[in-house]
């Protein structure tokens, strides 16, 4: 059977990608533009993402965001490191993104509710996040299957923290959440998990406690091998600047999102 390797993107509004396409050209040659348009040959998204769904996989490009801009996202970027790497592969990336979306209630997994958990969150009830992710894996794996393929999950890329960044008390318990949320995917897919590394991205300043949770993230990806962090703000990623009329403040800029994913991409070896 032909292998599949297969990324899941996670997490909240910057995973879901609020880069504006009409400010691309402020960046990047009409050239540049139109290849990131058209896509790679060995690169599909299924996605779930925000109030927009693809349904099964598609071409990876522009709009797998939101119903109401057109935008980019993460997948992008990964999509270009990747296929520039493995041009031999064929890589189905899985996203499942939410604006506003906060691990301590809906990415909560179930075994964060129970009662011997460490966790302070124990008794919550399973986030819907955290069930939307379940249910395009599930979907996404059956159908690869379903075509011949061997799937194998060669990277979970994480970009949330932001709504948890907003008090000390969320950001105490991330880690916790995190790591058990990690462990239910795991036990749900380990049969196709091999060789997956765990990405997780910084969080811009914008936020309260953004250098608490930075610095949690970091201290979290030392504790094992199979765990990458990439600081964000360390990269030069922005957020201040486009639309240039009326700057979104709480997401990356449209060079920033490309580069975000490009920095995720880079973490995942095939």
């Amino acid at each position: 059977m032909k292998k599949a390797s297969v990324v899941v993107l996670a997490g909240q509004s910057n995973a879901v990608g609020v880069g504006f396409v009409k400010c691309l050209p402020y960046h990047f040659s009409e050239e540049k533009i139109d290849k990131l348009q058209n896509g790679h040959k060995n690169v599909m998204i299924n996605y779930n993402s925000h109030d927009k769904e693809s349904g099964g996989f598609c071409p990876v490009t522009f709009g797998c965001s939101e119903v109401a801009k057109y935008t980019l996202g993460p997948e992008v970027g990964i999509a270009e490191n990747l296929s520039l790497r493995y041009p031999e592969h064929e890589i189905f990336i899985v996203k499942c993104a939410f604006g506003g979306a906060d691990l301590h209630s809906e990415w909560i997994s179930p075994s964060a509710r129970n009662e011997n958990t460490k966790t302070p969150n124990c008794g919550k009830p399973v986030g819907w996040c955290y069930d939307a992710l379940i249910k395009i894996m599930n979907e996404s794996l059956e159908y690869l299957e379903g075509q011949g393929y061997t799937p194998e999950i060669k990277g979970f890329c994480w970009m949330q923290g932001e709504s948890d960044a907003d008090t000390i008390e969320h950001v105490t318990e991330y880690e916790s959440l995190y790591d058990t949320m990690l462990s239910d995917f795991n036990t749900a897919f380990g049969k196709y998990i091999n060789g997956c590394v765990y990405v997780d991205a910084g969080i811009s300043d914008i936020w309260n406690c953004y250098k608490e949770m930075n610095s949690l993230k970091l201290n979290y990806s030392k504790k094992a091998d199979n765990r990458r962090y990439f600081d964000t703000l360390a990269h030069g990623l922005t957020t201040r600047n486009e639309p240039r009329e009326d700057p979104d403040i709480y997401h990356y800029d449209s060079d920033s999102i490309l580069k975000l994913g490009e920095l995720f991409g880079a973490h995942i070896d095939l």
